[in-house]
């Protein structure tokens, strides 16, 4: 016996679950659902249930309406008087001919009566039969639907769920259908096209083709101070504003190429550009040195190097332009687009560039050499070593050789070589610092009025070196930067040399507008104008104003803008002392032709002669006579008329 606590009398009651009942079913539900219990087969569970209902109902409906339209049928009948009462019923042992949902078909004896009944056409007073719109009408519509929601039940509720498969396949197809549309077939032959499609959106989803960096390579304060010194070493705007991109933006590498290439391709395209009346294919020149060929176009031998060269001498020694002769009437004859009288390399140069325009020119020179080279015809003393050699007493010293190579080459360019072979060579050396020329003005860097002079020499060093020179010859002010931040210093020459650069700036835009009326609007600029007005002042009136204290700096100033001059400062243009100026203080120095002027201009002929054109030397001028000719309207004036005829 245990002390304590009273024994606890165990209850013998199992503890069995108590069931309990939800006093709110949900509204729509399944009549086997146990509340607490989820399905996820809602078709067995809610549509199968509800469907089959709705089935059952549109059958008993269907039903009812049918014996209500055959008890009808039997009372019209009797009403008519077509048959007893006792004929509706059947008697036993009676045949009937049954349709497939089990009504009573009528036989033909009543279709015969029908016929000869008085009343059978009648049909106002006949009820209606029941309308065959039913979903469902027998048991067996009933028995396919649950066949039809027992097999959708079980394709979606297995275990391996199967029909994901088919949705994911169905959902695959669409969109392959909306991403490549016609080119699926290629798609779907080359799965690795795909592969690398998907690869390229992923990495520009995730910014990797972005223009932009997240973030600079260098930071602002070093990418400023780049900048800076790029412009202090004056860097062209161009790259200033590329590697402005790339530092400060953020520009991707392979955006700042494409930027280039767009650029350059954009630049080529409008140098490209056909201009109104020019050829869309230019004339395909030779070198004037080419090789002669037989008549099936082989080239007759092989020449050395030794017998090309003294070929090409040969050829220097020979005048340039075709000899005048009375008795070709060919010259009279033949029709020209442009006539050109002169001579020289800037008369030659102008028919060249109109014979690649597409235009037929004839030169004709009075001189008995185009060229303007005089040779010595007969020489004794050492053996005739300079007879027909020429020589050039004019001068064709050329200043700014990277920009003359520019212009030349639209005129000289041929199948081998875009200067047509001419080449220049720098006057002077790298120990005198390419010295071209030697000014020598009388009473220059001295004190007393006489014959005596000292020759100041030009050389490619620029204006500092020429403003250092007249602060110790000439007693000017010595070039540098002052408390001021001027970097002319007390200079006066280098500050008069500088303003003349900024004049000569224009200097191209301005005859430019000159040669291209038609577009001088969009070609001035206020340098064109800077550049005009300086045509139509003189030279004197511009030194006086700017050197008006040194006598010495002012003749230098005058004999360098006007070295190629014999005309005082009062008579010469403003506009050509500038030119004239910069040229003699370019550092790039002076170049001439290898060959001299006669090689170029032999150059230039051979490309006029090459289009159709001529160029006649000798030709005695003493007046010209011109034909008025019907103008012939070209191309563009033709539409332009047809374009207004149509809208009017």
């Amino acid at each position: 016996m245990r002390m304590g606590r009273p024994t606890k009398k165990r209850s013998t009651r199992s503890n069995k679950s108590k069931e309990t009942v939800n006093p709110n079913p949900p509204k729509f539900s399944s009549p086997t659902l146990i509340v607490g219990q989820i399905s996820s087969n809602v078709i067995q569970s809610i549509l199968a249930p509800a469907l089959t209902d709705l089935a059952i109902t549109s059958v008993e409906e269907y039903a009812d309406a049918l014996m209500v339209y055959e008890q009808a049928m039997v009372q019209q009948k009797l009403a008519d008087g077509f048959i007893d009462e006792d004929d509706g019923e059947l008697e036993e042992g009676e045949e009937v001919e049954l349709d497939l949902d089990g009504n009573i078909v009528a036989s033909s004896n009543d279709d015969e009566a029908d016929a000869a009944s008085p009343t059978t056409n009648n049909k106002t007073n006949m009820m209606p039969p029941p309308s065959t719109n039913h979903l469902f009408t027998t048991q067996n519509d009933i028995d396919e639907l649950s066949t039809l929601l027992t097999d959708t039940s079980a394709h979606f509720s297995t275990p391996a769920n199967t029909y994901k498969i088919h949705a994911n396949a169905a959902k695959f197809e669409r969109l392959l259908d909306e991403k490549y549309g016609k080119f699926r077939p290629f798609i779907e032959a080359h799965p690795q096209v795909e592969v690398v499609l998907k690869n390229i959106q992923r990495k520009y989803a995730m910014g990797q083709f972005s223009p932009l960096r997240k973030e600079t390579p260098v930071s602002k304060t070093t990418a400023i101070m780049v900048l800076f010194m790029m412009h202090r070493n004056n860097v062209r705007l161009e790259a200033l504003v590329l590697m402005a991109t790339f530092c400060l933006v953020g520009l991707q590498p392979w955006a700042l190429v494409t930027l280039v290439a767009l650029g350059k391709w954009e630049m080529e395209r409008r140098k490209g550009r056909r201009v109104l009346g020019m050829p869309r294919k230019m004339v395909v020149c030779e070198p004037y040195y080419a090789r002669e060929e037989n008549n099936n176009g082989e080239e007759i031998k092989e020449e050395s190097e030794e017998e090309e060269r003294a070929k090409k001498y040969a050829l220097l020694t020979q005048p340039v332009g075709t000899k005048f002769n009375p008795a070709d009437l060919s010259l009279r004859d033949d029709e020209y687009d442009v006539l050109l009288l002169g001579s020289g390399v800037e008369t030659l140069y102008t028919a060249a560039l109109l014979s690649r325009a597409g235009r037929k020119v004839c030169v004709l020179s009075p001189m008995e050499d185009v060229s303007e080279c005089v040779a010595m015809e007969k020489q004794k003393q050492e053996g005739g070593r300079f007879a027909k050699v020429p020589f050039d007493v004019k001068g064709a010293n050329v200043a700014h050789l990277s920009k003359q190579q520019q212009l030349l080459a639209p005129a000289l360019s041929t199948t081998t070589d875009t200067q047509g072979g001419i080449r220049f060579a720098r006057i002077g050396s790298g120990s005198d610092g390419y010295a071209h020329s030697i000014l020598s003005v009388p009473g220059l860097g001295t004190d007393a009025i006489s014959g005596e002079t000292i020759p100041v020499i030009i050389n490619a060093e620029g204006p500092l070196a020429l403003a250092e020179y007249c602060s110790t010859c000439l007693g000017d002010g010595y070039p540098g930067t002052d408390l001021d931040g001027n970097d002319n210093g007390n200079s006066t020459s280098l500050g008069y040399i500088k303003a003349c650069r900024q004049i000569n700036a224009g200097s191209g835009d301005y005859y430019l507008s000159k040669l291209f009326a038609s577009g001088s609007d969009k070609l001035k600029s206020s340098e064109s104008n800077v550049y005009q007005q300086a045509t139509l002042r003189p030279a004197s009136a511009f030194l006086n104003k700017c050197l008006p204290l040194n006598a010495h700096i002012r003749c230098l100033m005058s004999a360098l803008g006007m070295c190629n001059e014999n005309l005082s400062p009062d008579h010469t243009s403003m506009a050509a002392h500038v030119t004239h100026l910069c040229a003699m203080m370019n550092e790039e120095g002076m170049a001439y032709p290898v060959g001299g002027p006669r090689a170029l201009c032999h150059a230039l002929t051979s490309v006029v002669e090459q289009c159709g054109g001529r160029v006649v030397s000798g030709a005695p001028l003493q007046e010209l006579l011109f034909e008025k000719l019907p103008a012939v309207d070209d191309k563009e004036s033709v539409k332009k008329k047809k374009a207004k005829e149509e809208k009017e």
